[in-house]
């Protein structure tokens, strides 16, 4: 006869009771729904218990795929596989790299990573400018975005008549605008934009109003860079210049033509490229 002590007795009990307990253990699924959803997994029921297969072109499988959850796959589509649209363009000051004030990666409405300024961050500049020739009195104001982008913004000029000499005859006709640019990186002045105009002031209070982009495509050597500007603006004219007197003492006039340009003072410009 075999004996058994007592130790080997509860073992044998405990291993009796848990293939019992096994056996009436409940099943953890029934059907592949009543399995716990995972990220980009597929759930089935296999034998009782839950089972997960991959899924591809899934945002969150951390693979790049080229279509994530049924959109093309990118930073803005699916970062947790690409990785965030986040982060600020560098530039170089003197020797150091520093982090751009405003130009930064960003996502647009169709889901693009792009390099450049939101439109919350820009912010629209007015400066005022009056003209005085001695014939007659204008202002001039311009606008332009700051921060100015370099490859989309233009400035926006409105010159109004405001007072008229005798000797001056109307029409007034503006003819020419320019716009000069200097910064650290291009100490000499340059001309960034030039154009022809075709407008007339045929008294006080008309108004002109001019369009400017970049037209000789300048691009800044940064990703963003201050400056200054000077605009000008060419026009002509017709004066009544006294040329003799008649036998009455009575004044006799001349037309004389005149072509002139107003150069307005030094502004400010912060410019930046976007990608």
């Amino acid at each position: 006869m075999i004996k058994i002590n007592k130790s080997h007795a509860l073992m044998i009990a405990l291993l009796a009771a848990a293939l019992i307990m096994s056996g009436c253990a409940k099943p953890e699924c029934t059907t592949s729904a009543d399995c716990t959803p995972k990220t980009c997994s597929l759930p089935r029921c296999d034998s009782g218990k839950c089972a997960y297969s991959p899924q591809s072109s899934c945002c969150g499988n951390e693979v790049k795929d080229a279509i994530e959850s049924g959109k093309p796959g990118n930073q803005c589509t699916c970062p947790s596989d690409y990785g965030k649209c986040e982060g600020k363009a560098k530039i170089k000051i003197g020797s150091r790299e520093e982090d751009a004030q405003y130009v930064k990666y960003y996502c647009t409405i169709d889901n693009q990573c792009v390099l450049g300024v939101e439109k919350k961050d820009v912010a629209p500049q007015n400066f005022l400018d009056l003209m005085n020739t001695g014939f007659f009195k204008a202002s001039s104001v311009i606008k332009y975005n700051k921060p100015f982008d370099a490859g989309r913004d233009t400035f926006e000029f409105t010159i109004t008549l405001d007072d008229l000499g005798k000797d001056l005859i109307l029409p007034i006709f503006l003819t020419k605008a320019k716009i000069l640019y200097s910064s650290e990186y291009a100490r000499a002045e340059q001309l960034i934009a030039e154009k022809d105009i075709n407008s007339v002031l045929n008294g006080v209070g008309d108004k002109s109003s001019i369009s400017m982009p970049l037209t000789l495509s300048y691009k800044p050597q940064q990703a963003e860079e201050i400056g200054s500007i000077r605009y000008s603006i060419d026009y002509t004219y017709k004066k009544q210049v006294a040329s003799g007197r008649k036998p009455s003492g009575e004044n006799i006039y001349t037309n004389e033509t005149v072509r002139a340009t107003f150069t307005a003072p030094v502004k400010p410009v912060f410019l930046f490229r976007s990608s």
